[in-house]
């Protein structure tokens, strides 16, 4: 009779424990399950918040290409003109003077991609889109931080020889030579010239290029993976 309700007891305890087991990994399952939600809530806002800011990015550095494009026009013009060394002085020269003068600064958003890394890059866990938002950061916007910086050793050069042979100055846009005929025939000048229009045709145009394949690759990749 005794050994009859022992057992019983022991099968009601072994039930309470299963029980308790069944609840134990039952919660467990709902807090993995609500923080894997959780979890890809924060993904999908961070890779709607990037999305955002590249896009932005993207508008600056096609309007800035559209600018150097136009640059680069006007130096290949100025230098077949500046082959004639009988050519006449025309105000119209001014902007083409102008051009060579001046720093193309272009100016980007990395602060959302501080914050990922601060957050954790594991964050976004498709693998494919974490290396391509690396890759625009670390390489893309690092080499277009360099050009900046670039940018403000070429002007050192050229702001010196244009505060001393010109005057009505606006960076980028306007020049007029103190003696024409000097500058025109001036060596030193021409080469500044060369080498303006070298630095915007290789490091400008080829980089921002290169920036906006990536921003379009990357915002494709990330409009597929939300979808």
């Amino acid at each position: 009779m005794g050994t009859g309700k022992t057992g019983k007891y022991f099968k009601y305890a072994i039930g309470e424990i299963i029980l308790v087991v069944i609840g134990i990994l039952l919660a467990l399952s709902i807090s993995n399950w609500n923080d894997d939600r959780i979890d890809a809530q924060t993904e999908i806002r961070a890779l709607t918040e990037l999305r955002k800011s590249i896009l932005i990015d993207l508008d600056r550095i096609t309007n800035k290409q559209k600018e150097v494009n136009k640059s680069v026009e006007d130096i290949n013009y100025l230098q077949t003109l500046i082959e004639n060394k009988n050519y006449k002085y025309k105000k119209e020269l001014d902007t083409l003077f102008g051009v060579i003068y001046g720093m193309r600064i272009l100016k980007l958003n990395d602060a959302f991609y501080e914050y990922l890394k601060s957050a954790g890059l594991n964050l976004i866990k498709d693998e494919k889109i974490r290396l391509q938002i690396v890759q625009l950061f670390e390489n893309d916007y690092e080499q277009l931080n360099w050009i900046n910086e670039l940018e403000m050793s070429i002007n050192e050069v050229s702001r010196a020889y244009y505060l001393s042979n010109f005057h009505d100055l606006t960076f980028a846009k306007f020049a007029t030579p103190n003696d024409f005929k000097f500058i025109w025939t001036d060596r030193f000048y021409h080469n500044i010239i060369d080498y303006r229009l070298i630095t915007l045709e290789v490091n400008h145009i080829i980089k921002y290029d290169e920036t906006i394949n990536t921003i379009k690759r990357l915002v494709t990749a990330i409009n597929k993976y939300l979808d």
